[in-house]
């Protein structure tokens, strides 16, 4: 073997069995002990291994919940515009009554609508207001009635 480039394959592969042992007749101890000695320490490529399949996880949830989100959002709209429809044209009196009785014992909902009736002065503003309590109220709702 004086020359590698005119020594067969062969005696190669023979000579590098005799040498390295055979991993696939390791038990996990005996590779352990194996890469210890090498200086091989595979606790960070584990961590990142680890941490790649933890992102995967989360990635693949993040995907399902949007998916849910899209296939709940005409139902939420359908609710929100029957909502709007069914409250038609109100006055600030009327819209301060069904606030005290809407959202009694609810005292910072109560508070927050009355502060923004208090500011409206227009009736894009009235209708601002009717849709952030119709929104309000259909994410409210039984998530079970999603779609009837």
């Amino acid at each position: 073997m004086t020359e590698p480039e005119r020594t067969d394959d062969r005696k190669w592969r023979k000579l590098f069995t005799f040498i390295l042992p055979n991993e696939q007749e390791m038990t996990r101890e005996e590779v352990q002990a194996e890469l210890r000695h090498l200086g091989i320490d595979t606790r960070p490529g584990l961590a990142r291994v680890q941490q790649a399949l933890a992102r995967s996880a989360k990635s693949r949830q993040a995907r399902a919940d949007l998916e849910a989100a899209k296939a709940e959002r005409p139902s939420l709209l359908a609710r929100i515009a029957n909502k709007s429809a069914s409250l038609g044209a109100l006055t600030k009196d009327k819209l301060r009554d069904m606030i005290e009785k809407e959202f009694s014992g609810q005292p910072k909902q109560q508070a927050a609508f009355f502060r923004k009736l208090e500011s409206t002065s227009s009736e894009e503003d009235l209708k601002s207001l009717l849709d952030d309590m119709a929104k309000l109220d259909a994410l409210d709702e039984d998530p079970g009635d999603v779609g009837r």
